[in-house]
């Protein structure tokens, strides 16, 4: 029998990862109320009091006055790396620098000189496009805040599949967003339309409207498809007699099933991943895990074995 533990959702930035941690005795916690807690134990320790919030303000300011310094190192030492933000460990026992770069660059002299700069242990984490956005924010198309910064807090597969499947006109500068990859919100609405597509009659079908009981036309169907709308949920058919007529899904006898609120922007991203920001993995040096694999020697096929 599974016994049931009592956990506390919570996340290190905002649109940030949801992760759970044992309550430790904690039970009383109010929705957005800030708690210190310990990432090797998953385990709350305690309610944030007046001093941590001081302790964390105090570290946002130094976090953007450490990106600067980063800045201003990276372009003293000519590296192609732009430097996006930093975050200091609560404890202050570790600084992890997020970067971007189109190389693979040695940051082991830019590690040891930001070491000795701030008296702690550094790490640097690479971001991907979706990253890079989503910790600089923006405003979309939409006028809103980007939805990477405000609420998603994992990215989903996006193909441009989904917008042909929404008859989206394929206009890269319309389907792109401000990472320069394709807008997240192209899956918001997508189950909703294979949902209605699914049902209605496609394009092209030619079919029997519900008045006309057992084929009383006389032909091998009276109506044809001839468009679909699908935020009306109705088609456009073209009679037999030349005439044309909207159909409800209503007056066809079509439901569709619920859809609910949407979810899939949980999925995963791959590289582009939101990374752990409680366990940062440090940039390997310089031509380190790039060693060649030897290829196994194996037996080619249809080769004969060495005789004796």
């Amino acid at each position: 029998m599974i016994t049931p533990r009592t956990v506390i959702g919570a996340r290190f930035m905002k649109a940030g990862r949801m992760y759970f941690f044992e309550t430790g005795g904690l039970n009383d916690v109010d929705v957005n109320e800030f708690v210190i807690v310990r990432t090797e134990l998953g385990k709350v320790v305690r309610r944030a009091t007046g001093a941590d919030l001081f302790t964390m303000n105090k570290h946002k300011r130094m976090e953007e006055d450490a990106t600067r310094a980063a800045a201003e190192m990276v372009h003293a030492r000519n590296l192609r790396v732009k430097i996006l933000g930093a975050d200091w460990q609560f404890d202050g026992s570790s600084l992890v620098f997020f970067f971007s770069s189109d190389e693979r660059p040695d940051l082991s002299e830019l590690n040891a000189a930001l070491a000795a700069h701030f008296g702690t242990r550094i790490e640097f984490r690479r971001m991907g496009a979706r990253d890079e956005t989503k910790v600089m924010t923006g405003v979309g198309t939409c006028g809103r805040e980007l939805c990477c910064s405000s609420w998603l807090d994992k990215f989903s597969n996006i193909s441009i599949r989904m917008a042909k499947e929404q008859d989206l006109p394929l206009n890269q500068s319309k389907l792109t967003g401000v990472c320069g990859r394709l807008k997240c919100c192209l899956i918001y609405e997508l189950e909703t339309y294979q949902e209605v597509k699914g049902k209605l009659p496609k394009l092209g079908d030619t079919f029997h409207i519900p008045s006309c009981v057992s084929g009383s036309c006389g032909t091998s169907g009276c109506a044809t498809t001839q468009g679909v709308n699908v935020v009306k949920e109705s088609i456009v058919v073209g009679m037999f007699d030349g005439t044309r007529k909207v159909l409800t899904a209503d007056e066809l006898g079509v439901s569709f099933a619920p859809i609910p609120a949407h979810t899939k922007g949980v999925g995963s991203y791959g590289s582009d991943e939101v990374p752990r920001q409680e366990r940062p993995t440090p940039v390997t040096e310089a031509g380190e895990g790039q060693r060649k694999r030897r290829r196994r020697r194996g037996k080619r096929r249809g080769s004969r074995p060495p005789g004796p």
